[in-house]
């Protein structure tokens, strides 16, 4: 949550990464819309193998 917006996915990334002074630089690159979808689709990249991961890694 960010201010009064719930987020999800990359946007929800984005937001921690602010909120963390290390990556702030990364969460306010991620605020531009090039940026912000590529990072949307990376992150649905993930959560497609994400089943098989975790079953490999158990």
């Amino acid at each position: 949550m960010e201010g009064e917006r719930i987020l999800s996915g990359a946007a929800a990334f984005a937001a921690m990464w602010r909120a963390i002074p290390a990556l702030r630089w990364l969460g306010v690159l991620a605020r531009f819309g090039v940026v912000e979808r590529l990072l949307e689709r990376a992150y649905l990249g993930f959560l497609s193998v994400r089943p098989r991961l975790q079953r490999l890694l158990k």
